[in-house]
């Protein structure tokens, strides 16, 4: 089994537990600049220089660690439910951020290879990119939230609340939107946008959100991609009696998968994929399936996109 590294971080603090050779160490550092040099000098203490050292995705406070020691060290970024079922299946009981720590180093330490996504390093366009995604994703929520609060609002005084709050978001909506297209046009993430853009039913916006998680992850296949986006089939079919319908994973970013939502609404509709549709409708497959299969189609075609460096070739997915 690899040498592994598990950290459990959050704001001010983190810990970190090493599983070398057989041999588990651990240790607590502050999440700054000082205690990134620290957990550098004690790993190199440890001896540990091919582990693999994994964290889990909690907001944005494991960036800093992440950036600074994913030159050095191979990082990976894990899903928390994907700790969390490993927490189940170990029937682990006692949580604590040292017991975390140790829990994530196990996992690391036991996962396949090919569900140990690397974590590319961010170049500064990138982080720019990946910091004006996020707070247009927060945004975009709070202001459906807002709307979802007037839609139920029986208060006149509430109703003008929610109101003013919706229009403020809008414009900050609008505001980042420019920021981010002002970004991709002016700098070295243009052309990777525009590849991107020239995908059917994939716009400029949603061009500029893939290039976010597929710029910031080193995903080895398409299939790994797909899987990300919480797009790939769960099966439930054993013995002779369990023979439940295939539903989408709920391991992935929801927040991917959201937005590939509506661009597979305007491929269906305007027949972006007409064999591959037509296939499908010919099983009499429901339309929310069918919106689905395109969802993970666009994800692969994204993938590859990026991955060749090659504009949208019509003729390479036609009957696909």
């Amino acid at each position: 089994m690899r040498n592994a590294v598990g950290l459990d971080i959050s704001k001010t603090t983190f810990d970190a537990t090493a599983i070398i050779g057989g041999i588990e160490k651990s240790a607590k550092f502050d999440n700054d600049s000082k205690g990134f040099e620290q957990f550098k000098g004690w790993l190199t203490e440890l001896g540990c220089t091919d582990a693999h050292i994994c964290m889990e995705a909690t907001g944005n406070y494991y960036e800093g660690i992440a950036d600074y020691i994913g030159s050095l060290y191979k990082v990976s970024v894990v899903n928390p439910l994907k700790i969390s079922k490993y927490a189940e299946s170990r029937f682990t009981r006692t949580k604590t951020d040292k017991q975390d720590a140790k829990l994530i180093a196990e996992y690391c330490q036991t996962a396949k290879a090919q569900d140990l996504v690397i974590r590319k390093p961010v170049i500064n366009d990138g982080y720019k990119l990946k910091r004006l995604s996020a707070l247009y994703a927060q945004l975009t929520a709070d202001s459906t939230a807002q709307k979802n609060r007037l839609e139920a609002a029986k208060d006149t005084f509430v109703v003008k609340i929610c109101q003013s709050n919706i229009k403020h978001l809008q414009r900050q909506i609008k505001a980042v939107k420019k920021e981010l297209e002002k970004l991709t046009k002016q700098s070295a993430l243009k052309d990777q946008t525009d590849r991107l853009a020239t995908i059917p039913a994939i716009g400029r916006l949603t061009a500029v959100m893939l290039l976010n998680y597929l710029s910031g992850t080193d995903f080895p296949t398409s299939n790994k991609f797909a899987a990300f986006a919480g797009l790939t089939p769960q099966i439930k079919d054993s013995g002779t009696s369990v023979r439940g319908k295939p539903s989408l994973t709920r391991y992935g970013n929801r927040r991917l998968r959201a937005m590939l939502f509506m661009p597979a609404m305007v491929a269906y509709r305007i027949k972006a994929f007409p064999d591959f549709i037509a296939r499908l409708e010919a099983k009499n497959k429901p339309k929310k399936v069918i919106i689905a299969a395109i969802m993970r189609k666009l994800a692969v075609i994204a993938y590859h996109v990026h991955k060749k460096g090659e504009d949208y070739d019509p003729t390479r997915y036609k009957a696909a």
